[in-house]
């Protein structure tokens, strides 16, 4: 697992390879939860669901883009970060912590691919 972010700023990120696929979760927040689910089989063909008044698909649009543009895998990212009453600040920095975690998964798979 990667985290990145302390407290109610902590997103955490898993991966599962499933056959030629990547099942990809992004949780963190005060309450884990899933808020959205992400497929994305081209750059043409990303389809999302939303759970009823949330906001997840923000990161898990944009994760399962910046994850197939590097791995051109097909993959699903799974969604739930929450903060109550969260400030736009709170959110943006929820994001960046999220992406953060993208880069770290990404930079560790491209060094095992290296070996």
């Amino acid at each position: 697992m990667i985290s990145v972010g302390e407290g109610r700023y902590s997103v955490r990120l898993k991966s599962h390879k499933i056959g030629k696929d990547r099942l990809v979760i992004i949780t963190g927040g005060e309450e884990e939860h899933i808020g959205s689910a992400t497929l994305i089989e081209s750059k043409r063909h990303l389809k999302t669901m939303i759970k009823n008044g949330h906001k997840d698909h923000i990161v898990s649009e944009k994760t399962a883009n910046i994850i197939y543009d590097r791995m051109g895998e097909d993959l699903l990212v799974i969604c739930g970060i929450h903060i109550d009453d969260a400030s736009k600040e709170e959110i943006d920095i929820l994001v960046r912590n999220a992406t953060a975690c993208v880069e770290k998964f990404l930079f560790l798979q491209e060094e095992r691919d290296e070996k």
